[in-house]
């Protein structure tokens, strides 16, 4: 009976201990894009890189999600944890402006600094449209709801250019296209496998856009517009190195997520930069390595406190007030 008593009691402690262990684990959901976009490959990397770094302390699992601008609306709800968004709209989200406008987002925080890249503007060539100017009024699809359609939009709109929109699917502009319903069309992404796919049957144009185009739209619309430029070669269609219009994808995330939770998801990340960058083509030409000086060059909404103490700790750095979270500057 004594034998009983003594397992049973080792039992109750054991099951009692490993709940504990258990509670102890923190459970996240990193928001990402399309399974059909190139840029969730980058979210299931930087999540498997936190997961194998702290397998008893951090889970991270990847959701599927409309893309940037709804990551924004469900960090804010709390559906996800974190994902990455155009840090122009991350601005705009978490001071109200804009689209935002009234709406601001104070709980919203950035890890770092993430990347630039290019929003690539795509007419058939059989359009004739072989410059911006000549997209007024030639069937274009349009993905609403879409990071890079809300700046596309934007960009147009700032520049005079009124296309004849037609609503629709990531998947059906690549499919509109190649039909004739659509003549024009954008997608974000380096070397982006839509447009290889459409080069693959087709004769496209890759517009250039020019220095004054940005201005116009940050007049119109503050610290919205990013431009880079893109090498000779990156398509066929691209003859020689030219401007491209583009944005900076950062990763933001709940400013309630624990602190040491966000400094360890800081430090795994940092801590295999040059293996993400090695291997995905858009971070490395979007310089994601430099994920700290990226988000001194490009962010403007706050860093969460993890992400300060290991900027500051690790490499230290004097981070700058503006990226300051209002709840640092109370201490």
């Amino acid at each position: 009976m004594k034998r009983l008593i003594f397992l049973v009691s080792v039992l109750i402690l054991s099951v009692a201990f490993s709940g504990l262990a258990e509670a102890k684990k923190v459970y996240l959901k990193w928001g990402a894009t399309s399974v059909r976009s190139g840029l969730y490959a980058n979210t299931v990397s930087m999540a498997g890189i936190v997961n194998k770094a702290y397998p008893g302390e951090i889970e991270i699992t990847v959701v599927e999600t409309g893309g940037f601008i709804e990551n924004l609306t469900r960090i804010q709800k709390k559906t996800i944890q974190l994902g990455p968004a155009d840090a122009a709209a991350g601005y705009a989200n978490y001071e109200g402006i804009i689209d935002y406008k009234g709406k601001p987002n104070k709980d919203l925080r950035t890890l770092w600094g993430g990347y630039i890249t290019p929003i690539h503007i795509v007419t058939t060539q059989k359009s004739g449209a072989d410059t911006i100017q000549k997209i007024n009024g030639l069937p274009f699809a349009m993905n609403p709801g879409t990071t890079s359609g809300r700046a596309i939009e934007m960009f147009f709109d700032a520049n005079g250019i009124k296309p004849d929109y037609k609503m629709m699917g990531i998947g059906a502009s690549v499919d509109a296209l190649k039909s004739g319903v659509a003549q024009g069309w954008f997608k974000a992404g380096f070397k982006d496998s839509a447009i290889l796919d459409l080069e693959s049957t087709m004769e496209i144009n890759v517009l250039p856009i020019d220095k004054k185009m940005i201005d116009k739209m940050n007049e119109k619309y503050p610290g919205q517009a990013k431009s880079m430029n893109i090498p000779a070669n990156l398509f066929k269609a691209v003859k020689k190195d030219q401007l491209s219009f583009a944005y900076v994808v950062a990763d933001f995330i709940h400013k309630d997520v624990p602190e040491d939770v966000v400094y360890k998801i800081v430090k795994a990340v940092w801590d295999k930069r040059k293996d993400l960058t090695g291997t995905l083509a858009t971070l490395r030409e979007g310089n994601f390595d430099d994920m700290y000086g990226n988000a001194e060059k490009y962010i403007h909404v706050p860093l969460h406190p993890g992400a300060v103490k290991f900027y500051q700790e690790v490499l230290k750095v004097k981070v700058p007030d503006r990226l300051l979270p209002p709840e640092m500057k109370k201490k």
